[in-house]
């Protein structure tokens, strides 16, 4: 009997975890850059997320490329887990890490001057619940302000 309540529990969760809708990312708050060392940036982001899933669940280890106006910046890193609390919407803090290509941070000067840039974002996230991960793959096109390249983003 109690094997069974068990397997239930166990075949629940996991068909849940199978059926992971995507978050809805609706739009940048703004960034604040914590410290710069050459070439590599740690950032925090300011995001807008709608998680529509009955569940919560972590945004994982993640590696995305960033590109503005078709132009390769460099690669984020996610390295700490973030919490997405389940049926919610807000703004999320997400801290990462950047590896700048050379040259990055002046290309960025030039974005800041432009009243609208297209900003793609390319790679794999990972995400999970409990014991289940899965990888989304990740192809996000937004088209923002050039004034968000300023100094400190604000």
């Amino acid at each position: 009997m109690r094997f069974n309540f068990l397997f239930s529990a166990l075949l629940l969760v996991m068909l849940s975890a199978c059926a992971i809708s995507e978050p809805e990312f609706n739009g940048f708050e703004g960034y604040r850059m914590k410290k710069i060392d050459g070439r590599e940036v740690q950032l925090e982001i300011d995001a807008d997320i709608e998680n529509p899933n009955w569940f919560a669940f972590k945004l994982k280890k993640s590696n995305l490329e960033v590109f503005v106006d078709q132009n390769f910046l460099g690669t984020l890193h996610l390295d700490k887990k973030v919490k997405l609390k389940r049926k919610s919407s807000g703004i999320i803090t997400i801290p990462l890490q950047a590896m700048l290509e050379e040259g990055a941070l002046f290309s960025l000067m030039k974005y800041a001057g432009k009243d609208k840039v297209d900003v793609r974002l390319k790679g794999t996230a990972k995400v999970g619940v409990f014991i289940f991960s899965k990888k989304l793959t990740i192809d996000e096109k937004r088209q923002v302000s050039g004034k968000m390249f300023k100094n400190q983003g604000n």
